[in-house]
C-alpha cells in the first residue's frame, strides 16, 4: 500500500509539473496601429504585461491587421482573442458604438471624459457583451480632423470634392452634410486612393495620420475637430468567461489606465504637429468661428446616428444626453 501511495504521489506531482505547458493559452491581440503612434505603444505594453504577469499561462502575440472591420469580425468569430480597436472601426459590427463618434457631439475633452466614464460605459459594456465582446477599458485615438491635398478651410472648399467616406455612419453623416462627392472605402484602401488621386481628402486623427502615407499625399491638415475618435481594448467573451479571477485581473491590469492613455495621446499631438510642419507639412488651426461654419451644417443631422444604429442606440443616446445635462449643471467641471 505504501508503494502504491508513493507511486500515486509521484504521478500527481508529475501531472502538476506538466499542467502549465498543456494549459497555456496562445492569444493574438490585433490592432491597426502604425509604428510611431502612441496607440501601438499601448498595445505592445498590454501584450508585454499579460505575458509577464500570467506566469506562462497566457502567451500573447501582437497581430497587425490593417482593416478594423476585419479585426471586429475576427474577434467575434474567436479567431483573434483580443484587440485594440476604435469605436468607429467596430461600428459596422456594433453600430451603437458609433454614437460615440457622432460629429460635433462634445463641447470639449472635459465633457467627453465625464459623460463617457460616468454615463456611457455601463450601457456600452452591456451592448458589447450582447455581441460576444467584453470591453475592458476605453482607450484613445484623438480628435478627427480633415486631411486634404489643398487647404480645405471651409465647407465651400470641399463641396463636390472626391473624399474618402468610411464605413461608419459618423463619416457618412459628416461628409454628406458638407456636400462632398463621397467615395466609400475601408481604411486599408485610403492610402493608395490618395496617391492615385481617386480621392482628394479624408478625415483622420493626427496621431494616426502622421504615421501613414496620407501625411505625404494629403499634406494639409485642418483642425475641424468634428468628431472624437475613442477606442477600446476588447476581448472575445467566450475567452473572458473561461478565465479565472486571477487571470482576469492580470489582463485588466495589463491594459494602460484610461486617463493615462488620454493624457499621452493628447500630449503627443503638438510635438508631432511641430515635427510635421518642420518637414514641410501644413497644419491649419481653425478659429471657433471657422469651425462653426462646419458644425452648423452637421449638427442638425446628429440624431440620424441614432436612427441608423438601431438596437440599443436610443438607450445609449439617452445616457449621453443625461450625462451632458449633468455636466452642464455642475458648471462644466
Amino acid at each position: 500500500m505504501k508503494i502504491r501511495s508513493l507511486l500515486a504521489a509521484v504521478a500527481a506531482v508529475f501531472a502538476v509539473a506538466q499542467a502549465p505547458a498543456s494549459a497555456q493559452m496562445n492569444w493574438k491581440l490585433a490592432s491597426a496601429a502604425q509604428p510611431g503612434s502612441p496607440l501601438l505603444g499601448f498595445v505592445e505594453e498590454t501584450v508585454s504585461k499579460i505575458n509577464s504577469g500570467s506566469n506562462g499561462q497566457i502567451k500573447v502575440e501582437r497581430l497587425f491587421i490593417g482593416s478594423e472591420q476585419e479585426i471586429a469580425q475576427q474577434i467575434v468569430r474567436g479567431r483573434v482573442e483580443a484587440a485594440g480597436i476604435s469605436m468607429a472601426g467596430i461600428a459596422p459590427l456594433i453600430p451603437e458604438a458609433g454614437l460615440l463618434t457622432t460629429p460635433y457631439l462634445w463641447s470639449g475633452d472635459a465633457e467627453r471624459d465625464y459623460v463617457t466614464d460616468n454615463h456611457v460605459l455601463p450601457v456600452l459594456r452591456k451592448i458589447y457583451e450582447a455581441k460576444g465582446v467584453v470591453l475592458l477599458k476605453v482607450s484613445e485615438v484623438g480628435w478627427n480632423d480633415v486631411a486634404c491635398k489643398k487647404p480645405c478651410l471651409s465647407p465651400n472648399d470641399v463641396k463636390g470634392m472626391k473624399v474618402r467616406v468610411g464605413p461608419a455612419p459618423s463619416s457618412k453623416i459628416f461628409w454628406s452634410s458638407v456636400g462632398v462627392n463621397g467615395v466609400q472605402m475601408p481604411l486599408s484602401e485610403l492610402f493608395p486612393a490618395l496617391q492615385s488621386n481617386l480621392v482628394e481628402a479624408a478625415d483622420l486623427p493626427f496621431p494616426y495620420y502622421v504615421t501613414t502615407p496620407a501625411a505625404q499625399s494629403a499634406p494639409h491638415y485642418v483642425t475641424t475637430r468634428h468628431l472624437h475618435h475613442p477606442s477600446a481594448f476588447i476581448i472575445n467573451k467566450r475567452i473572458w468567461d473561461g478565465l479565472n479571477a486571477e487571470q482576469r485581473k492580470v489582463v485588466m491590469d495589463a491594459v494602460p489606465d484610461t486617463a493615462r492613455m488620454r493624457k499621452e495621446v493628447d500630449a503627443s499631438v503638438k510635438p508631432k504637429m511641430d515635427e510635421f510642419k518642420a518637414k514641410g507639412g501644413f497644419v491649419h488651426e481653425l478659429t471657433p468661428a471657422q469651425r462653426a461654419e462646419w458644425s452648423k451644417l452637421v449638427i442638425p443631422n446628429q440624431e440620424q446616428m441614432v436612427k441608423e444604429a438601431g438596437g440599443a442606440a436610443p438607450e445609449l443616446w439617452a445616457a449621453i444626453q443625461k450625462g451632458k445635462k449633468e455636466f452642464a449643471a455642475k458648471g462644466g467641471k
